[in-house]
């Protein structure tokens, strides 16, 4: 019996790896996120929307409930990128665990953006001690998973340091936008820039 962390992809259903569809399939209950939990193919099973309210006591719903059946948490992308927090609560339950990796949005922002991972310096910001922006001059591009309505400071910040930014938006989904920043208008948001001696894309 086991719990298992699986990432589900940046969004379009199509980037659910094997393993994860496997491991969905041999789960009893599955949490996650409302966003999440909703473009998965769960059929019958029980399924337990988290909230920021709800997830500590969800969380310790999922560990008991892994001792006597296979249950998964589902999450956003590939569980090891920007969801440190969650699984520093995951191993705070003392139960045996099993991440699941998925394909992140930041894997597919660099290929939005002809990019490979040594061109960039990757910064989440979403998280209760958001990391810092890097110099401008540390001759790399940006990436910025940016805080909840937090993406006008980003960029804001970004310019003031001399920087171009894009917003990417609901990557792989049908609404996906790469464009310079205008209102963004959904939840999953990435911010790149190319600061000073950067190299073209």
């Amino acid at each position: 019996m086991m719990l298992f962390v699986v990432g589900t992809g940046p969004g379009d259903p199509d980037y659910l790896t094997v393993k994860a569809l496997k491991t969905l399939e041999r789960c009893r209950v599955v949490a996650g996120w409302p966003s999440v939990l909703k473009r998965l193919p769960l059929g019958g099973k029980e399924a337990v929307p988290l909230s920021y309210r709800n997830q500590e006591e969800a969380l310790k719903r999922l560990a008991e409930l892994s001792r006597e059946a296979d249950v998964c948490l589902a999450v956003h992308g590939d569980p090891a990128v920007s969801d440190w927090e969650l699984m520093e609560r995951v191993r705070a339950l003392g139960v045996p665990f099993e991440v699941v990796s998925g394909v992140s949005s930041v894997n597919v922002a660099l290929a939005r953006l002809g990019l490979d991972l040594v061109q960039v310096v990757v910064v989440s910001q979403h998280a209760r001690e958001p990391q810092l922006l890097p110099p401008a001059e540390c001759g790399r591009h940006i990436l910025v998973i940016p805080p909840p309505g937090g993406v006008q400071k980003v960029v804001e910040e970004l310019r003031a340091r001399g920087c171009e930014p894009v917003v990417l938006e609901d990557l792989t989904l049908p609404t996906e936008r790469v464009a310079p920043p205008g209102e963004p208008s959904a939840d999953l948001v990435i911010v790149a820039a190319r600061c000073g001696s950067a190299r073209p894309t």
